[in-house]
């Protein structure tokens, strides 16, 4: 027994010894089998460590830890190793011998068993090491990035926040500039971004600020940009200019990085200077800041405005800078520091400026002379030139003198005061701004280009208003813009009476008219100017003069006997001014003449002394006025404007007119069959727009149309018939029945017909570049575009292709707009009104897919077909509740709510807006 004990030890330790090989040899699908388990545990556990790396990376602030990049390394080729193994184990499995028992070569199945049974100690072994992670991840070190000193900022979090997820998001664009008016804070926020990026982990390599300003230098910005880049003084100094930008370029590629330039005042050529162009592909980001909205899309980037703050911002701004707290000061200053706050209109330029100038003031009469100085003359007030002269840099960078005279004449109008752009550009024309040039539709085009110029530098802003339904942009100046330009205007306040802006009765008393004197803009506006009671000595100097919207009636005797030099006369919108001015007729330097909107029921005679005079505008006159016979026949009219008013002796008027050879743009209202066929026979090169009424003879227009284009209205705007029962047709010689090969319309936007005897307006197809359509109480018109008409020759002819706004109304016989779907644009408005026979409009519901909108009363809504899926908006018009929906549950809506509601309007979204 003692001999067999340690036998049998012996040959279990031989058999262990040799159970493995023969396991290799015998049993290879087991341990085979065992190492594709593993391998699916570490696959698993290698895309789960993946998965968590990049999206921290992605995340931002961190990088994968060299132990992490080491495992997954050697997870990848361990992967590689197994296929290998496994695929010559499976070829193996198909060659077995002896009864399919044993391996025909037991030395190479060895040999294989072996190396499966490394692999699945090595899988072990890595997933073993992958549990032992703590972190997978460790914050990246951060670049050096020089903290900016800055104030306490008020207002700029939410723009912060927005250039902040742009710079963060890696599919973002890799330019972005944000741009304002002077003083509004655009480089405190880009202070707030660079010290953004000093305390965030972000996971640039480098961030650069660079200053511009207004002439660019660019070695030195490209020498900013290599002391960021550690381009010792060695290597740049004996590097030529071209070494220095492509070895500048090379090393900005390797890198992800953030450039901060501030105070760009025109288009920077990054590449030129050495910066590659920041792109989707290396991640990296340039943001610049500029007071021209055409600087950020000269350069292709992503626009944020920097705008003002709001009011309860601007006082706590303003608050912050008078040094103490207004709740501890006495309430007649909480109340005026309020007003103050209130006059700079956000801009905190204009905020921090006024309240360091109240810091430490305690009485209220300091506060009250502050408020008014600064409403009256503020440029007196201390502080204020300073942030004038800021702002001037944008006045200087118009680098056109024409533009620069242009922006400063918005000073005429009121504070606050929406301006009609059309307005300002006939004002400067009419004062000859725009050049001595008979072609006014050139110039209109030349101030519509000017405007944008005054936009794109942010010196004047664009607003929407609605006027009885109907969409107009006007225009205004920021208050510490118009007051930095009247600064301007009035030679850097050295001469307060150059310019005069009138708005109250006190201005017109003796001290104030005598100012006139020094004065070459007068501007007199408002309601409250009730009386002009003397006239002013001596007013050698003065070449515009607005007196607008005022209550005045009269003027006085040899009120305009001084003004020798006068060329701009603006007497519009005053009702109660009832006789002419004799005292203009000697002007005989004016050009442009506005009494538009007044009760002058006649001119003079005179009127023929002056001989210089382009423009004359009568629209909308309270009553019918007279125009003697010759009285304007001999002047140069380029301008004559009769919209809205019937003349008296109209006939007489209109042949006038038609012998005047420099008249260029003709506006007026007749009332006359002869007059409006002379109209339409023989003023096609100037009537810009037409207003036919009550004309009971008229039957049809007979219009002669070249193909060639030289007999086509050319400048007709807006075509108005009202009250034309007779008329029928307009005869253009060309015909309907095809698509135009010119448009006998070709600038047409509006036209109106009301109670007229048009039986249709297939004539509109003449008219490609229609906006807006008003048809009216037309018993006769069943169709408005005839049948005659090919789809192909309607799509040519591009026919309501630009319509804004169709109204329909009271056509109770009207059955058909078109009777062929037509290409409406994106947003077009439909009003639809007591037309019973009208049962669809010409849309396809499978091929409109732009958004458009229509207001119609319930019965017509009742037969109204449309995809009952399409998202739409839905509201009862007067009840004020706009819900989102499909069609066809607003259709049920509008059943279960007829009892209740009469008028409805709904809005049919474009796909991808719901």
């Amino acid at each position: 027994m003692d001999f067999a004990s340690p036998l049998l030890e012996l040959v279990k330790g031989l058999w262990g010894l040799a159970s493995k090989p023969l396991g290799y040899i015998c049993n290879p699908k087991d341990i085979v089998e065992a190492l594709k388990k593993e391998t699916r545990d570490l696959e698993a556990m290698n895309e789960d460590a993946k998965e968590r790396v990049e999206r921290e990376e992605r995340e931002g602030g961190v990088r994968r830890t060299n132990q992490v990049e080491n495992w997954l390394c050697k997870v990848q080729e361990f992967e590689g190793g197994v296929d290998q193994v496994l695929e010559e184990a499976r070829e193996c499995d198909r060659i077995k011998c002896f009864s399919r028992c044993l391996p025909q070569n037991c030395w190479s199945s060895y040999k294989l068993g072996k190396r499966v049974d490394r692999l699945l100690n090595e899988a072990r072994e890595l997933q073993g090491k992958k549990r032992e992670f703590s972190d997978f991840t460790s914050p990246l070190p951060r670049p050096p990035v020089p903290a900016m000193p800055m104030d306490e900022t008020v207002g700029l979090d939410i723009s912060l926040k927005k250039v902040w997820e742009w710079l963060m998001d890696e599919k973002q664009k890799g330019m972005i500039g944000l741009y304002g008016i002077g003083g509004v804070g655009k480089s405190t926020l880009m202070k707030m971004i660079n010290n953004e990026l000093r305390r965030a982990n972000h996971g640039f390599d480098i961030v650069i600020w660079v200053v511009v300003s207004k002439q660019v230098n660019e070695d030195s910005f490209r020498d900013t940009i290599r002391k960021g880049l550690n381009i010792t003084n060695e290597s740049w100094e004996g590097w030529s200019q071209d070494e220095r930008v492509s070895n500048m370029s090379e090393k900005l590629t390797k890198k992800k990085f953030v450039l901060l330039i501030d105070d760009v005042w025109k288009r920077l050529d990054l590449s030129q200077i050495g910066v590659p162009r920041a792109s989707l592909e290396n991640g990296s980001k340039v943001v610049f800041t500029t007071r021209s909205k055409q600087v950020c899309r000269q350069m292709g980037a992503n626009e944020t405005e920097v705008s003002c703050l709001k009011p309860e911002e601007a006082l706590t701004l303003f608050e912050k800078n008078i040094g103490k707290s207004l709740e501890n000061c006495d309430v007649d200053v909480q109340c005026l520091a309020k007003d103050i706050a209130k006059e700079c209109k956000g801009l905190p330029l204009a905020l921090i400026t006024v309240g360091r100038a109240m810091a430490g003031r305690e009485h209220p009469h300091e506060w009250h002379y502050a408020l008014t100085t600064l409403r009256n003359k503020p440029h007196q007030l201390s502080g204020m030139e300073e942030v004038y002269h800021i702002l001037e840099f944008s006045y200087n960078s118009l680098n056109d003198s024409i533009v620069k005279l242009c922006f400063l004449y918005c000073c005429l109008f009121p504070e606050d005061y929406l301006i009609n752009s059309h307005d300002l550009i006939e004002l400067w024309i009419g004062e000859g701004l725009l050049g001595d040039t008979d072609d006014v539709y050139n110039m209109r085009e030349m101030g519509e280009y000017i405007l944008g110029n005054l936009k794109m530098a942010c010196l004047l802003e664009s607003e929407t208003v609605v006027d009885f339904g109907l969409k107009s942009v006007k225009i205004k100046m920021h208050d510490v813009i118009r007051d930095m330009a009247t600064w301007i205007a009035r030679d850097n306040g050295k001469n307060e009476n150059k310019l005069l802006v009138i708005e109250n009765e006190e201005d017109m008393s003796t001290k104030g008219i005598s100012k006139w004197g020094e004065a070459e803009k007068v501007s007199l506006w408002g309601k409250w100017i009730l009386n002009i009671n003397q006239a002013p000595l001596a007013c050698s100097q003065l070449r515009i003069l607005i007196v607008r919207d005022t209550q005045v009636s009269v003027l006085p005797g040899g009120f305009f006997n001084s003004m020798t030099c006068l060329t701009v006369l603006d007497l519009s919108d005053n009702e109660n001014i009832k006789s002419f001015p004799q005292g203009i007729c000697n002007l005989v330097t004016l050009r442009y003449l506005n009494l538009s909107s007044t009760c002058i029921i006649g001119l003079p005679m005179e009127i023929r002394n002056l001989t210089r005079l382009r423009w004359l505008l009568l629209d909308h006159m309270m009553e019918h006025i007279l125009i003697p016979t010759g009285a304007i026949t001999s002047l140069p009219l380029n301008v004559f404007s009769s919209w809205g008013l019937s003349l008296e002796n109209e006939e007489e008027v209109v042949e006038e007119l038609g012998r005047m050879q420099g008249l260029t743009d003709l506006s007026i209202m007749v009332n006359k069959s002869s007059s409006a066929l002379k109209i339409f026979q023989s003023f096609q090169r100037c009537i810009r727009r037409v207003h036919i009424e009550n004309c009971e003879g008229l039957t049809h227009i007979p219009i002669s149309h070249s193909l060639k284009g030289s007999g086509n209205f050319s400048h007709l705007e807006v075509l108005n018939f009202v009250d034309c029962r007779m008329l029928v047709k307009m005869e253009i010689n060309q015909g309907i029945g095809q698509a135009p090969n010119c448009y006998c319309f070709p600038s047409l936007v509006e036209v109106i017909v009301f109670d007229c005897g048009f039986l249709d307006m297939s004539w509109l197809v003449h008219a490609p570049k229609l906006q807006r359509l008003g048809v009216h109480k037309c018993d006769s018109m069943e169709k408005i575009i005839e049948d005659g008409i090919a789809r192909e020759e309607l799509a040519a002819s591009g026919l309501f292709s630009r319509l804004k706004s169709l109204h329909i109304t009271n056509l109770p016989n009207l059955r058909s707009i078109c009777d062929h779907a037509l290409l409406f644009p994106q947003g077009v408005e439909f009003w639809i009104d007591r037309c019973p026979g009208l049962r669809k409009l010409p849309l396809d519901s499978n091929g409109m897919r732009g958004s458009f909108s229509i207001d119609a009363e319930k019965g017509w809504w009742e037969e109204f077909e449309w995809d009952p899926a399409a998202r739409v908006t839905f509201e009862w018009l007067g009840v004020g509740n706009k819900e989102e929906m499909t069609y066809g549950e607003a259709a049920r809506k509008m059943k279960d709510d007829a009892a209740i509601y009469y008028w409805a309007r709904m809005e049919f979204l474009a796909s991808g807006e719901e």
